[in-house]
């Protein structure tokens, strides 16, 4: 019976396999799709969150917009950009923004990079001491700025203490109430706490110079210093270079450690740009030129942001050149 209706039902197609590869191009249109439809959420907090802000921002720039005065509110183009040559404040704030930055960067590149160079042959026993050279990078940065505040208070600090008894000073400085250390002090505190980061990138780029090239060098008879300067720092190049950028641009945004360790004085001392656009936007409720001032500092940052991709661009090619 089988094998008649088999027969009446004549031959049988022949069968393809599907290749593996075209199962696998049929279902990419989907895949792309899917994956798509994934990242929409977060490019609508983008959107909502950075974007329109930005936006926002860059409009209310051109217009002459005072809380305190809301029905003075008008189109003035590019008057409150006029405004910034002759505003005194945000040249101080300009030049304070660079001082800082510069100041703090420096001085934690040098410190974590002399850190890590240290300690990137202790032996097992004391390795223990990378960890606790990292832990002012775990310490919030309000719990920092209140630490050095009372550490470098003129009354009952305990740096003037020091500095008193061993002879340094005649008499306690008011290091955070003074114009002319008021930045030191600031710029010591910062470097505290961001130093932690240069060491723990030195640290792990120290880790990828192969032993033969070491070992290579010390054979042609190179000293420490010799090593240090052809074999060390042209493999931490690349980790020198994105390190410093992105602490450049966290450092044009440092709000949190200068507001609660001076508060941007005394007489604007410490006031960087990121400061004084919050004491016109919340302080002086002059949204308008805030804005304005907010604008020019992000065409800043953006260039530094530039700066920053370009260079982790680069990195890749010339880690490999260097291999």
């Amino acid at each position: 019976m089988e094998r008649t209706e088999d027969a009446a039902r004549g031959p049988h197609p022949p069968t393809r396999d599907i290749p593996s590869g075209v199962t696998r191009a049929a279902r990419a249109p989907r895949r792309a799709a899917l994956a798509d439809a994934m990242v929409l959420p977060a490019i609508a907090v983008l959107v909502a969150v950075v974007l329109y802000p930005t936006v926002r921002a860059i409009i209310l720039s051109a217009y002459h917009d005072d809380l305190l005065d809301p029905g003075a509110t008008r189109l003035i183009g590019a008057a409150n950009y006029g405004r910034l040559l002759d505003d005194a404040v945000f040249w101080v704030a300009a030049r304070n923004t660079v001082v800082f930055t510069v100041a703090s960067v420096s001085l934690g590149f040098l410190i974590g990079l002399g850190l890590a160079v240290a300690t990137d042959r202790v032996p097992p026993a004391l390795r223990w001491i990378r960890g606790a050279l990292l832990t002012p990078w775990a310490i919030p940065v309000i719990v920092v700025a209140f630490l050095f505040r009372y550490m470098l208070d003129q009354q009952v600090g305990i740096v003037n203490f020091l500095l008193v008894h061993l002879g340094v000073l005649r008499s306690a400085l008011p290091w955070v109430a003074s114009p002319r250390w008021a930045m030191a002090a600031t710029v010591l505190a910062n470097v505290w706490s961001q130093t932690p980061f240069f060491l723990l990138m030195f640290m792990a780029a120290l880790k990828g110079i192969p032993d033969e090239v070491r070992d290579a060098a010390r054979i042609d008879g190179a000293g420490p210093v010799q090593e240090f300067l052809w074999i060390t720092v042209p493999h931490l190049r690349n980790a020198m270079v994105v390190a410093s950028l992105l602490m450049v641009i966290a450092n044009f945004n440092n709000f949190p450690l200068i507001w609660a360790l001076t508060g941007g004085g005394p007489v604007y001392a410490t006031t960087t740009l990121v400061l004084y656009i919050y004491q016109l936007a919340f302080a002086q409720f002059n949204i308008g030129y805030a804005a304005a001032v907010g604008t020019v500092w992000l065409a800043v940052l953006l260039g530094l942001t530039v700066l920053y991709i370009r260079a982790l661009g680069r990195a890749p090619l010339e880690a490999t050149g260097d291999a």
